[in-house]
């Protein structure tokens, strides 16, 4: 039942509760009884600390803030050490300086051995008639035979 009634306990502070079986469960429930003169005092001290005015941010508040946000975020990022230091940068463009070498070279030793520029072949220009495959299942057999003796890759 104490389950029921801490759920209700909230609504009986803002006064949305029916209070009727909830302060009956309190009268006969000092845990319970405890829990909401804990909340009221919360619920003071919180309204104690509120603001008497509604206070505005100076001039610039947001634009420093989201500076400061760009700055750690650059200062954080595992990134930044290659974009933002001399070290990175010249990291960098050594790693792309291998990376055209070994390309170049790559293309040198293709074209030594001659697979660059060779005629590469895309299908064989030698077309191969196959025997139909009609009639019952002697003849579909014999035909099938036929063209695997008169395949040019049989020989």
């Amino acid at each position: 039942m104490h389950g029921s009634i801490r759920n209700e306990l909230e609504s009986l502070l803002e006064g949305t509760a029916n209070p009727g079986h909830v302060k009956q469960h309190l009268t006969s429930c000092g845990e319970c009884a405890g829990e909401l003169a804990a909340m009221r005092d919360q619920n003071h001290l919180l309204r104690s600390w509120k603001a008497r005015e509604e206070v505005e941010p100076v001039a610039g508040f947001y634009a420093r803030v989201m500076q400061r946000i760009e700055e750690r975020a650059r200062e954080s990022s595992i990134w930044a050490v290659f974009v933002y230091s001399p070290i990175g940068k010249r990291f960098a463009l050594a790693s792309l300086s291998v990376a055209l070498l070994l390309g170049s070279y790559v293309v040198a030793q293709e074209k030594l051995d001659g697979h660059l520029m060779a005629d590469s072949v895309v299908a064989d220009t030698q077309v191969h008639y196959d025997a139909p495959m009609d009639g019952d299942q002697a003849q579909q057999r014999d035909a099938v035979l036929q063209n695997f003796a008169a395949h040019p890759d049989a020989k």
